[in-house]
């Protein structure tokens, strides 16, 4: 019997927390070409994402309170 390793899929790009309730915004991590991750924002205004400034800390958004679907889709249709 031979034992198969799962593997997933890093593309740059890829979401890998988030998005999360971060004090008064949205955040996120994605990963980059070096295996490495980076904190993203929500402009709400444009429905944008960009890179976080260093305020905010992977280990702040890895412990927020994620966003459930319902609501996560009603911010997206405002858009």
């Amino acid at each position: 019997m031979k034992a198969k390793k799962m593997q997933v899929e890093n593309g740059v790009g890829r979401v890998l927390v988030g998005p999360k309730k971060l004090r008064n915004c949205y955040a996120r991590i994605v990963s980059q070409k070096d295996g490495s991750g980076r904190i993203e924002r929500l402009d709400t205004a444009s429905g944008t994402w960009f890179e976080a400034h260093e305020s905010v800390t992977f280990s702040e958004v890895w412990s927020a309170p994620s966003v459930p679907a319902s609501p996560w889709t009603d911010i997206e249709r405002k858009r």
